[in-house]
């Protein structure tokens, strides 16, 4: 696939590869190898572009971003736990350099969009949409025997595991929830989450006179991806029918977070700052890895979440190595968690 876009660069995780895909890559054109762990740091650090565009999954993705605005470079941003584990950090490296964060999230980019031209203090609450997931309408007991491949088959997106796991649990929500306090500079009480299973409203936007502005299409990740590669301008398209008629009924749900123990959780954890958001996104990525391979059942997710961010101190976010330190010791609270939940599997009825 590298060849065939002819980039410039490749950055691969394991060290022990970089010699012989070296070789390769020369063949084929590729100036740059990056291997090890900051790999995709040092990659984004050296190479030349104009747009970073980052849709890592999981913590990895804090680095890149971080080199890529600090050189005053815009980021187009996929990855959630950038902002989750260090948005205020994050956002101020964007306006110190005067690098702008672009949102690829399809309810972060109709926010994005719903707000340009219009002052934040005319806003009432943003309001994120949900499709709920895969078991939308179950309560929380019935999900104890939820099977790995019930869990991954979202109803309108297709996604990697992590993401739809996350989208099962509605804890994808809550992450959202928390990027968009970080990028819009709002209060988490002004947040909102509704349910819409038509995945048409990717997001709203509720001003002070009663007043809305919704983004609506088609569901395809293409067009906000587009819109973050063309801004500020817009590019003719037809990737995406979006006419009237591709339009179907447009239904919403209330969403009550005290209902999704794992979209509870991330309000909380909005709402207490510091370093405890960072370690609310450890947490899931062990507690979800956890149950992709059968370690723990599906409904253990908030649990081991629970027993990591309930117990977590208040300690202030000051700098990227805090973070590192949070997301470090919050996988080896969850890691506990997931070992103890895991001894009791046999007497439990579920998986």
């Amino acid at each position: 696939m590298a060849a065939e876009f002819h980039v410039n660069s490749i950055a691969l995780e394991d060290v022990s590869k970089r010699d012989d895909l070296q070789a390769i890559a020369r063949q084929h054109g590729i100036a740059h190898v990056f291997a090890g762990e900051a790999a995709v740091a040092a990659q984004a650090r050296d190479s030349e572009y104009d747009l970073l565009v980052n849709a890592l999954t999981g913590s990895v993705g804090l680095e890149p971003t971080a080199v890529s605005l600090q050189r005053g470079l815009p980021v187009a941003l996929a990855n959630k736990e950038t902002l989750v584990a260090a948005g205020p950090i994050i956002m101020k490296m964007a306006a110190d350099h005067h690098a702008a964060v672009l949102p690829i999230d399809s309810e972060h980019s109709a926010i994005f969009q719903c707000l340009l031209g219009e002052r934040l203090d005319q806003v009432r609450r943003i309001w994120l949409t949900t499709s709920g997931g895969p078991f939308w309408g179950r309560k929380q007991a019935d999900l104890k025997n939820v099977s790995v491949q019930e869990a991954l088959a979202h109803p309108t997106w297709k996604m990697g595991p992590k993401i739809s796991i996350d989208s099962a649990t509605l804890f994808n929500k809550g992450l959202e929830v928390i990027e968009a306090q970080r990028l819009f500079g709002v209060s988490p009480e002004s947040i909102g989450v509704i349910a819409h299973r038509q995945s048409v409203v990717h997001s709203m936007v509720e001003f002070i006179d009663g007043s809305f502005k919704a983004q609506l299409s088609t569901p395809d990740m293409r067009l906000p991806i587009l819109f973050s590669l063309s801004y500020p301008d817009r590019l003719p398209s037809h990737l995406v029918p979006t006419g009237p008629e591709h339009l179907r009924s447009l239904t919403f749900e209330p969403v009550e977070p005290r209902d999704f123990p794992c979209l509870d959780l991330a309000f909380d954890a909005l709402k207490k700052g510091g370093t405890t958001p960072a370690a609310l996104s450890a947490a899931d990525e062990v507690a979800v890895d956890a149950f992709l391979n059968g370690r723990i059942c599906f409904a253990d997710i908030p649990e081991v979440i629970r027993g990591v961010v309930t117990v977590w101190p208040d300690e202030p976010l000051t700098d990227l190595t805090g973070v590192r330190s949070a997301d470090t010791r919050a996988r080896a609270r969850a890691a506990e968690q997931v070992t103890r939940l895991s001894m009791n599997m046999k007497e439990r009825p579920c998986c």
